[in-house]
């Protein structure tokens, strides 16, 4: 089997323990040459969330059976094109859920409690007598929370945040009685869960459906001074209408993925006091990464073992 990154150390434990042999990349993207070498007789092949894997990598691969993606994005893995080739394509979701859901609480407490505004002001030396009024902050507690999509990451959010004392909504492209109902969550339509919220939490996945979900006409049914967050995608938020509404200040924004990644130097957007910025680092946490690693090593060795595909393939009825 074949990573094409380094994944923790958890994986190899599990692959050694079996006697099952692998390589991987010890870095970011591999070079053409190594895909040449190492994918011609790859039966599975792991990758990053950020790796790209299309036609031409598939086209070095032709004993690929099982594609899996460390993570759960698949919006970098052509997916159509894998199921024409009879090639599972799987995602390792669950681990990562809890540790994007933190982060997104993480951004909305840092736009309202003004954390990072506030830390810059201690370390510039600008603590002045009118420090605290200038930097006043709101509660959660009792505050309306939207979620976009109700998935892994959006039923762990919706936990939090109800933890908290929000109250919380959600819309999704099709209705989740039965997460609506263990949660006690109340579905609302998409414009309904615009105009009423005091945060928004953006969890959807990246289709061709959800590019730009969120634009003009979106932002301009959000209520004055309500807080958009995106944990899923950079692209599903329409960046440049987000600019214009934040630089307008009829909205406050986390940000934890963009457009284009790395976050260009001279975005606007690093310019601006009413967003807090991350380097797509939601679902980082040690432990996200290590259950992660553990569970599709876990799920390889099931597949080259007996034959049993992840529970996870998305493309089940184009690939057995």
């Amino acid at each position: 089997m074949v990573f094409t990154f380094r994944p923790n150390r958890a994986a190899f434990d599990v692959l050694d323990n079996e006697g099952i042999e692998y390589v991987f990349f010890d870095g970011q993207v591999p070079p053409r040459e190594w895909f040449e070498e190492n994918l011609k007789d790859a039966r599975v092949v792991v990758v990053p969330p950020w790796q790209e894997f299309g036609f031409d990598l598939m086209n070095l691969a032709p004993n690929l059976k099982l594609l899996f993606v460390h993570g759960s994005g698949l919006d970098k893995v052509d997916v159509v094109e894998a199921s024409r080739r009879g090639v599972c394509v799987a995602n390792a979701p669950d681990y990562i859920a809890q540790a994007v859901a933190e982060h997104a609480l993480a951004l909305v407490l840092a736009v309202m409690k003004n954390v990072v505004r506030g830390d810059r002001t201690v370390r510039s030396g600008g603590w002045g007598p009118d420090t605290q009024k200038s930097l006043v902050t709101t509660t959660l507690r009792g505050k309306r929370v939207g979620v976009i999509g109700l998935g892994r990451v959006g039923s762990e959010v919706a936990k939090l945040f109800r933890a908290l004392g929000a109250e919380v909504v959600y819309w999704s492209r099709s209705r989740k009685t039965e997460v609506e109902h263990a949660l006690d969550l109340m579905y609302v339509d998409f414009e309904g869960l615009l105009r009423s919220s005091d945060v928004v939490v953006v969890t959807v996945a990246l289709t061709p459906e959800t590019r730009g979900f969120i634009s003009h006409r979106e932002l301009s049914l959000m209520k004055p001074g309500a807080i958009l967050v995106n944990v899923s995608r950079g692209p599903v938020v329409d960046e440049e209408a987000l600019i214009k509404a934040l630089s307008e200040g009829r909205v406050r924004a986390g940000l934890d993925v963009y457009s284009v990644e790395p976050l260009p130097k001279d975005s606007e957007l690093v310019k601006l006091d009413n967003v807090v910025l991350t380097p797509h680092i939601a679902g980082f946490a040690y432990e996200a990464l290590r259950g992660t690693s553990e569970f599709v090593a876990r799920e390889v060795v099931r597949f080259l073992r007996e034959g049993k595909l992840p529970h996870t393939v998305v493309n089940i009825e184009n690939c057995v």
